[in-house]
């Protein structure tokens, strides 16, 4: 098989979009754009005008390069497909898939779903099943693409990230199995099933199904955040009151679609189709340690820390430097410190564990050590006066009496 070295995407201003054409260009790969514009790609990319239900313009192609040498990468999905016998999505992409196969591209890559299937209870799961069975011919793909997070918080990844802010979560299906899939390996993954020799329909998802409701703690976790409190709703309560507010002027709108789609998702294996990509997929914990979100909880942490240590608000470099020391090794989860806590650094005296080895009494012994041997810590916490030396000390016996009832209980609650 050819070596593919031009990718013509349908759909690149997208969210997997935007990572796959990053990814392409750092392989040295060409990218020619099918839309109508590229809101959120880099500057210099041929774009063609485009849209979904008009054939595959031949000016895609590029000229210097042998057709097998170039594919087709359809991402693009027009959500207003809703009533049955809408087939807007299945038209439109039967006539780029006839026009690619017209010019003799090497390649079709069609990015499907992990809620395709000819059953599915909302119509993106049944159009995704329908399109797929138009990829029948050799050099035709179909991605089955589980829940895809990380990146910019865009799409259903940037709804999640508000969700897991709040305390409490009403939820349909909290228990439904989802597999996901960190989006720099679905760019990954399209550009091995780009250049191997697979067909037909094959899962891109995490090999692990994992709980809708744990996705939601762990995007929480992942970014300092604490546990949410999760409270399930009934579907058919869940579509009432999604009709109820859909009804209202002027009020908030709620895709009757996604909430079937979620309440309808099934596992599918794709551990053996990972292997035969040769893609690697992290679990979604570690996956989301690298996440800009999860350094931002990080630095956050590093000043609560160290002004509690100080005393004083630390400088933006000292905070760099406890997260430089932390992450020496690897990444690390930022630490769930209590709201409280965050607005007031004070009162870690009050949960500051009794056992050394605690997560949060090692953070503070290295945000200790970080503070002491920086010129601001030892200015602060140099040799005070006597008078102020001994008012410091009555000061810190007085806070730690009054803190230890409360340390204690937590380490036996613990």
């Amino acid at each position: 098989m050819a070596e593919i070295r031009h990718l013509i995407v349908t759909g690149a201003s997208g969210y997997v979009g935007r990572g796959l054409v990053a990814a392409a260009l750092a392989e040295g790969r060409a990218v020619t754009v099918l839309g109508r514009g590229a809101r959120g790609l880099p500057a210099g990319l041929r774009v063609v005008p485009w849209s979904l239900g008009d054939p595959l313009p031949p000016a895609c192609l590029d000229p210097a390069l042998p057709p097998d040498h170039q594919a087709l990468v359809h991402l693009a999905h027009d959500w207003r497909e809703r009533a049955p016998g809408d087939d807007r999505n299945r038209v439109g992409t039967r006539l780029l898939r006839d026009g690619a196969r017209a010019l003799g591209l090497g390649r079709i890559v069609f990015a499907s779903s992990q809620s395709a299937r000819p059953d599915a209870p909302n119509a993106y799961g049944r159009a995704k099943w329908a399109i797929e069975q138009l990829f029948d011919g050799p050099g035709e793909l179909s991605l089955r693409i589980g829940l895809v997070y990380g990146g910019p918080p865009m799409a259903m990844y940037g709804l999640l990230r508000r969700l897991a802010r709040l305390p409490v979560i009403p939820m349909v299906a909290p228990g439904t199995r989802v597999q996901p899939i960190h989006r720099t390996e679905v760019a990954r993954g399209v550009l091995l099933g780009l250049d191997g020799p697979l067909r037909g329909a094959v899962g891109l998802a995490g090999p692990v199904p994992v709980t809708f409701g744990a996705v939601l703690t762990a995007l929480a976790l992942g970014t300092g955040g604490r546990r949410p409190i999760i409270v399930p709703i009934p579907l058919r309560l869940a579509l009432l009151g999604c009709a109820a507010l859909n009804a209202i002027p002027f009020g908030p709108r709620i895709d009757r679609e996604r909430i079937l789609g979620l309440a309808g998702t099934r596992p599918m294996p794709s551990a053996a189709d990972l292997a035969r990509l040769g893609l690697p997929v992290r679990p979604l914990a570690d996956g989301l340690l690298g996440e800009p979100a999860a350094r931002r909880a990080l630095l956050e942490e590093g000043r609560i820390l160290e002004r509690y240590v100080l005393r004083a608000r630390p400088g933006g470099a000292l905070v760099r430097r406890y997260v430089r020391a932390l992450t020496r090794d690897g990444a690390v989860a930022p630490l769930a410190l209590p709201r409280p806590v965050r607005a007031a650094p004070g009162l870690l005296r009050f949960i500051e564990p009794l056992d050394r080895n605690a997560p949060l009494a090692r953070r503070l012994a290295l945000a200790t050590r970080l503070v002491e041997a920086s010129p601001a810590g030892e200015a602060a916490l140099g040799r005070p006066g006597r008078a102020r030396r001994l008012a410091g000390l009555a000061a810190d016996g007085a806070l730690e009496i009054l803190a230890m009832p409360f340390r204690a209980t937590r380490a036996l609650l613990r």
